[in-house]
């Protein structure tokens, strides 16, 4: 009787909860949008595992151009052996809770292994880099990763192929396309350029260069995209420099003479101290050749690009931080999306640090890194060069965005 009697009180209850389960609405999905935009990014990459529908919601168009992200501060540090690129990974560092503004600890559990190389440009989010000369797009927030296909080319000569491949990665915040352009250049001031619109079935295909108005030139690995367009360093001769335009929507290039003054030959004795930037929202020639000795760093700011006219200007450190840059082979390794340079010293020593120059204030600080792995100090003996490491810093906000290939 007991039995019977506890059999019936379970269906009872399963009834009851079988008309609650019922009688609850449904979530319109419009509302599941909305709160899917308002939650973290790690939070909302876990919730792909939910179902297909949810994953699919989540890699839309439409949630990832609506996501709410709380702006933050994250350093990207990619480290890579010099005779082995398989041997290299992603460190990821967030600000120390007890000096957040001037120093920057790795969270190891964020750590990426067997990815990185040397990072080229922060592409909305996206850390644009080469592995093992190869380019590749990879987001630390969704962990994905575009790899490029190899673009075969036929040898002209018998010699050793001692040409120069740069890639520059690009966005049309208009049409929403993403585009790499390949230039390979050689030491006799020629190039080819080869073209890589991201959608599902692309392909390299080569552009043909303008026949008036534009030189060959050898391309420099420097590049930055602004506005739909892609910009770039090049040289015509040893005492010439260009930056190259490659709009994203037309594919037409166009060539814009950079001004030195008579007798000026600084930028072919340091070309590697020279770089473009983005500042106040133009493209700007950074020239960091005497800042080491003089303490000074002149810009070259593109005023108008159709017109082709530039203004020049020169910033000196303020005495009380000559000593950060006294003496120090520095590198510029990357811009903040705020307009901040980031400079590093040449070589990873063991009290690792970042120059953050913030041009509008003319301005530098240190920023200290804190728990990079022993295994990527110099050992005793080995070769500073032998460790080859790059900078990416994301300042506003994280991106969702799942290209589609």
């Amino acid at each position: 009787m007991g039995l019977f009697f506890r059999l019936s009180v379970i269906q009872r209850w399963r009834k009851k909860k079988r008309r609650r389960s019922q009688s609850l609405p449904e979530i319109p999905m419009v509302v599941v949008t909305k709160i899917l935009t308002r939650l973290p990014s790690k939070t909302l990459m876990r919730f792909k595992c939910v179902s297909k529908l949810w994953s699919s919601l989540i890699h839309s168009p439409y949630l990832t151009s609506r996501f709410l992200t709380v702006p933050s501060q994250r350093i990207y540090i990619c480290l890579s052996h010099y005779e082995d690129y398989r041997r290299s990974e992603i460190l990821s560092l967030a600000p120390c809770a007890t000096s957040p503004s001037s120093s920057f600890v790795v969270d190891h559990d964020l750590t990426i292994q067997n990815r990185g190389g040397q990072i080229l440009q922060n592409l909305c989010g996206f850390m644009s880099h080469t592995f093992m000369k190869k380019p590749r797009m990879y987001n630390p927030t969704t962990r994905q990763l575009v790899a490029f296909p190899t673009i075969k080319l036929k040898p002209k000569t018998s010699a050793p192929d001692r040409s120069r491949w740069c890639y520059y990665f690009g966005h049309d915040p208009v049409n929403k396309q993403y585009k790499v352009l390949c230039s390979v250049g050689v030491p006799s001031m020629s190039s080819d350029h080869w073209v890589f619109d991201l959608k599902p079935g692309g392909s390299w295909k080569k552009v043909t260069l303008p026949p008036a108005d534009f030189y060959p030139h050898l391309p420099l690995r420097q590049g930055l995209s602004l506005n739909g367009v892609i910009y770039y360093l090049a040289m015509i001769d040893w005492y010439n420099y260009v930056v190259v335009s490659f709009d994203i929507r037309s594919e037409e290039f166009k060539m814009i003479q950079i001004p030195l003054k008579e007798g000026d030959v600084r930028l072919h004795k340091a070309i590697e101290k020279v770089c473009l930037i983005e500042y106040g929202g133009k493209v700007t020639v950074f020239d960091h050749t005497d800042l080491e000795d003089k303490g000074t760093v002149n810009l070259w700011v593109l005023e108008d690009v159709r017109n082709k006219e530039w203004l020049g200007k020169t910033l000196v450190l303020q005495p009380c931080q000559l000593h950060l840059v006294k003496n120090v082979n520095l590198e510029v390794k990357g811009i903040t999306q705020s307009g901040k340079v980031l400079m590093t010293p040449h070589y990873l020593f063991y009290n690792f640090y970042i120059l953050c120059y913030d041009l509008q204030s003319n301005d530098m600080r240190v920023i200290q890194i804190k728990g990079i792995p022993y295994l990527w100090r110099p050992k005793m003996g080995e070769s500073l060069a032998s460790r080859r490491f790059s900078v990416m810093f994301m300042d506003k906000s994280e991106s969702v965005v799942y290209l589609k290939t």
